[in-house]
């Protein structure tokens, strides 16, 4: 038996998640998770901006500097997601689809954890100022972790709504 077998035992196997999904479950996955991979892909493109873009460029004028600033706009309301994921969740959803849902609100608390854990690393072991600022970690790493962690409580009610709904069914 593997780590990763012991994991999925203590996780996921007494929540008794369903895998299969069909057309119209894949479809209502997608849709509900379209406006969270927005924001996402705007953590990620800000993260590549500010590691391989010049600051001078970024701060300056041009394309990358209305990306940046467009991507911390973006950001700003990343809120929005997660009340969308709420919203999706009033309704009913599938044991299948809440596995799913599962799966990738654990994903995202895995990202925020390891990034949020890995800026306290740095700030408790790291006094020099300038590294910390070169290592982006108070703009990227914690961006990462407070974005990915909010969007994962949102992934996290609605996977809830459809594990917790087909169990309260079948026990009737």
């Amino acid at each position: 038996m593997t780590s990763l077998d012991g994991l999925y035992d203590a996780f996921f196997r007494r929540l008794n998640p369903e895998w299969g999904l069909n057309s119209a479950s894949r479809r209502r996955i997608i849709l509900a998770s379209a406006l969270p991979a927005i924001f996402v892909a705007a953590q990620i493109i800000q993260a590549i901006a500010l590691y391989a873009i010049d600051e001078d460029r970024l701060l300056g004028e041009g394309f990358w500097h209305r990306v940046y600033y467009a991507t911390a706009a973006l950001l700003a309301v990343s809120p929005v997601a997660v009340g969308a994921l709420f919203f999706a969740g009033v309704r009913r959803w599938s044991r299948a689809e809440g596995s799913w849902m599962l799966l990738i609100g654990t994903l995202l608390a895995f990202v925020a954890v390891t990034f949020g854990f890995m800026a306290t690393l740095v700030f408790a072991v790291i006094i020099d100022e300038e590294l910390i600022s070169d290592l982006r970690v108070n703009f990227v790493w914690l961006s990462i972790a407070r974005t990915f962690g909010l969007l994962s409580v949102g992934f996290f009610f609605v996977a809830y709504r459809g594990l917790s709904e087909s169990a309260h069914l079948t026990s009737s």
